[in-house]
């Protein structure tokens, strides 16, 4: 099964979270967390990533998901 994302939420900015798209340092990430991304997938419903600005604004999936919320 694809991965369905259900929902976006911001979170705020000087949160200690970690990137889940970017455990390790990485040339695409932006940073700090700026959302945590719930999704569905077979591993089960109501699943959450941390995400920073560059995976919110380059990942297809998010950026459909965002322009018609």
């Amino acid at each position: 099964m694809k991965s369905v994302i259900t929902a976006i939420d911001e979170v705020a900015l000087g949160n200690d979270r970690k990137c889940s798209m970017h455990s390790s340092p990485s040339p695409n990430c932006s940073g700090p967390v700026v959302a945590v991304v719930t999704f569905d997938d077979a591993g089960g419903k109501d699943n959450h990533w941390n995400v920073c600005h560059w995976w919110l604004t380059n990942n297809p999936d998010a950026v459909a998901f965002q322009r018609h919320r």
